[in-house]
C-alpha cells in the first residue's frame, strides 16, 4: 500500500513559513548558525557526543544532531555533533 506523503500539505507549508520567519528574525538580530558538517571539530563551537575511530588524528564533523548558533564571536548554543578521526 502506498504511503501518504505530507509534502505540500497546508500544515507543512505553515511550519515552513514559520521557519522562514525565524530565520529572518535571527538574521536581523545578527544570529548565525554554526557551520558543522565537514568542518574541523572546535570545542569552542561544537559539542561532540560521539567519536568514530578513524585512521587519522584530525577530528572532522560527520553529522549534526542539533544546530548551534552564535552572535559575533559569542556562542549562544553549541552545535551538537558526531565526529570522526581523519587524515
Amino acid at each position: 500500500m502506498p504511503r501518504k506523503t505530507s509534502k505540500g500539505h497546508d500544515y507543512v507549508k505553515g511550519v515552513q513559513g514559520v521557519i522562514k520567519q525565524f530565520e529572518t528574525c535571527f538574521k536581523q538580530l545578527g544570529v548565525e548558525r554554526i557551520k558543522t558538517i565537514g568542518e574541523h571539530f572546535d570545542p569552542h563551537l561544537h559539542e561532540a557526543v560521539h567519536v568514530d575511530d578513524g585512521d587519522g588524528e584530525h577530528e572532522v564533523i560527520t553529522e549534526e544532531l542539533q544546530p548551534g548558533y552564535k552572535i559575533g564571536d559569542e556562542v549562544i548554543r553549541h552545535a551538537i555533533v558526531k565526529v570522526k578521526k581523519e587524515k
